[in-house]
């Protein structure tokens, strides 16, 4: 009998094992792209919503969206498939079960909440989904679709009725609890309530602002508009057309919400605190207002009992709140908007990424995870390093140059310095950070104690109007700088600089548009710009000459890096795509695709052996990347006697983009024989 039990107990953890390592996967690793080995960050906020049986909570985000366990804050899902850019609105049934979202001209889709499941797809109609609402018996959903409102059963997903008379968008649409009526506003100024049995509707003019947030109070008794220009939210009464009331908000409103019975309004406003206020919706008077965001709010939403309040962010915070008492219960920081930039930590295990406002995360790379915040109040951050001993971490934006201490988070100096590129010294003695106003500075790190207070060692000056990137060389004997505007400078020109002397040494006129990003190779015999003109040029840092031009972008490279060993080039641009290359032979290696928007940023890890690439839609995506080895001079994927016979019989020949050039020094010799002996050499030993 023991052993039959304990036979059956293994029989029973082997029959659980998959299961439970299918629901233990982190959420780094759901939905990933074709050659992604991780995501970090889940996008920006658009929106967020209740379950109405408090189970969940759903977060639409730029990349899908994410539904969260309502009592632990924990990922059970993200829902993805729509191709129409970010997913426009959302609605759960009155059950809890199934969730709606719309995109755009895309179907309209219905998830089992439990099982992250696509249920059915909802066709038939052309234009932009507004709103979408489920009945109160959950077996019809309707659609707000241009000017007009579409019932559908929810079951079957066929098409019921049609309600035509808006003569312009319908923003808003409601049930009245006992599901015999319909409730629109549009931005034709009116509010129209709909028999549903026989499409008849009468209508009140109640002068809606087309560009204002409109929203029905739960059961459609009361219509709110905020004004997101102006600080006043205004209230309707639904029945009788009536105007209610006004309220006068701390500045302009961004957004709002009505609590689960009506009776509480909640609205979110701007600078300088980003106050949240919560209303009494009967009376107009102000109950108590919650601060601790850094920026725009953006969502809101309370939970089915009215006790809890979640408020999301344009930086991609979101804050659990209580309700009655204001204490903040929870803060979600994975979710982000727009990364601008992102950069290793010297020995790998941190991965900083730069967004907007001026928010830098860190992240575990071992783990995949978040690790912490930097936040400074500025605007995006467009340029991010760490010191090569990994003690300090700088970071540059469109206001001002900050200095971080890279462990502590502590804010070590600050230097107003308007188009925040930056780059350390080699040795990480010096810190240069380019200006508006065409000069480079130059900072003795070690010095600084408040940059305010301090001069720098010394300044670089051109006739330039800002740079955009900076790069040193490996020896840290050149800085190459590129940037905007500038009447000689506005097609593209790279400034070589001497560090001995802070002179100008030398200028090229590089690209036909201005340049967004310079890499010097580890060599330093190569220099890669990329530019507006969506093209790649590799320079000769010998002979200031261009060495080749990498087509492959449709719009504008934003970035460029080599891989440490030198072997493969990376750059991200405006198209969304990451794209390698063979830097020695200017041969496309690959292109990663998977990012919603634009691809800002790119950076190998000190190994080489991970790719991040930072994108607009607020992610990073972590790639594992196969080097073509130069060693292997015939491509054909092994390194064997024949790159050894290829080599030699390409002896006393040029270099320069030859394959048989394994050390690029610019010719084919002996050395390219014995760094071809050494690689199978070393392949011999690991195998």
């Amino acid at each position: 009998m023991k052993k039959r039990m304990f036979f059956l107990i293994q029989l029973l953890l082997i029959s659980i094992l998959p299961l439970s390592s299918t629901f233990a996967q982190d959420s780094s690793q759901w939905h990933l792209p074709d050659g992604a080995i991780a995501r970090l960050g889940k996008g920006s906020v658009i929106n967020i919503r209740y379950a109405p049986d408090g189970t969940h909570f759903a977060v639409v985000s730029t990349i899908g969206i994410w539904l969260y366990n309502a009592h632990t804050y924990k990922e059970t899902a993200l829902l993805t498939g729509h191709t129409w850019e970010e997913v426009s609105t959302i609605a759960f049934s009155p059950d809890g079960k199934t969730l709606a979202s719309a995109s755009g001209d895309d179907p309209i889709r219905l998830w089992d909440v439990y099982t992250g499941q696509l249920r059915t797809t909802l066709t038939g109609y052309v234009n932009d989904v507004n709103a979408i609402t489920f009945s109160p018996d959950g077996k019809t959903l309707a659609i707000a679709n241009a000017n007009e409102i579409l019932l559908w059963d929810a079951e079957t997903g066929q098409q019921q009725t049609r309600l035509s008379g808006h003569t312009d968008s319908v923003k808003a649409i409601a049930f009245v609890p006992d599901g015999t009526r319909f409730i629109s506003a549009s931005s034709d100024g009116t509010i129209r309530v709909w028999d549903i049995l026989t499409a008849q509707y009468k209508s009140f003019d109640v002068r809606l602002n087309k560009y204002a947030d409109i929203m029905f109070s739960p059961g459609g008794k009361t219509l709110a508009m905020a004004h997101r220009n102006i600080q006043k939210i205004e209230l309707w009464d639904t029945d009788t057309g009536q105007f209610l009331r006004t309220f006068r908000t701390a500045s302009s409103v961004d957004t709002i919400a009505f609590s689960p019975n009506g009776k509480t309004l909640v609205s979110s406003s701007g600078w300088p605190d980003y106050p949240i206020e919560l209303w009494n919706a009967q009376t107009g008077e102000l109950l108590t207002t919650f601060i601790g965001h850094t920026w725009l709010v953006n969502a809101l939403a309370f939970s089915p009992d009215g006790k809890t309040l979640i408020s999301g962010s344009w930086n991609g915070t979101i804050r659990v709140w209580d309700a009655e008492t204001g204490e903040s219960r929870a803060t979600l920081r994975e979710h982000l908007n727009w990364v601008g930039v992102v950069a290793f930590s010297p020995d790998g295990s941190t991965l900083a990424s730069g967004s907007s406002p001026h928010i830098i995360q860190l992240w575990d790379i071992d783990s995949q995870r978040y690790k912490t915040t930097f936040e400074a109040y500025a605007f995006e951050v467009w340029g991010l390093t760490f010191s090569p001993n990994g003690q300090l971490l700088v970071s540059g934006s469109s206001e001002e140059v900050l200095i971080w201490g890279a462990h502590t988070g502590e804010l070590h100096a600050r230097y107003q310095n308007w188009y925040g590129a930056i780059a350390f010294s080699p040795d990480g003695e010096t810190l240069a950070s380019g200006r508006f106003d065409g000069t480079i500075r130059l900072w003795n790190v070690n010095t600084i104690q408040d940059w305010k207070a301090v001069q720098s060692s010394a300044v670089l000056d051109a006739p330039h109007g800002g740079y955009d990137s900076l790069a040193y060389s490996p020896d840290g004997k050149i800085l190459a700088s590129a940037g905007r505007e500038g009447t000689a400078y506005r097609k593209g020109t790279i400034l070589f600089w001497d560090i001995s002397t802070a002179q100008l040494k030398t200028t090229i006129n590089a690209h036909e548009e201005p340049i967004t990003t310079l890499a010097f190779s580890p060599d330093g015999r190569t220099l890669a710009s990329g530019s507006w003109d969506d093209t790649i040029r590799l320079w000769n840092t010998e002979t200031n000459t261009l060495r080749q031009i990498l087509n492959g972008h449709t719009e504008g490279v934003t970035s460029v890096a080599f891989a440490p060993d030198g072997v493969i080039l990376a750059s991200g641009g405006g198209d969304g795509t990451v794209r390698l290359w063979n830097p020695h032979t200017a041969q496309a290696q690959g292109t990663l695709t998977g990012h919603e928007y634009e691809v800002n940023s790119v950076a190998f890890s000190p190994d080489g052996r991970t790719l991040a690439s930072g994108g607009g839609e607020g992610t990073i995506l972590l790639w594992k990347v196969q080097s073509e080895a130069l060693e292997d001079v015939n491509g054909d994927g092994s390194i064997n006697i024949d790159d050894l016979t290829f080599v030699a019989n390409h002896i006393g020949q040029a270099g320069d983009g030859n394959a048989a050039d394994v050390n690029d020094d610019g010719v084919v010799n002996i050395l390219d024989l014995v760094a071809v002996a050494r690689a199978m050499e070393r392949n011999l030993l690991l195998q």
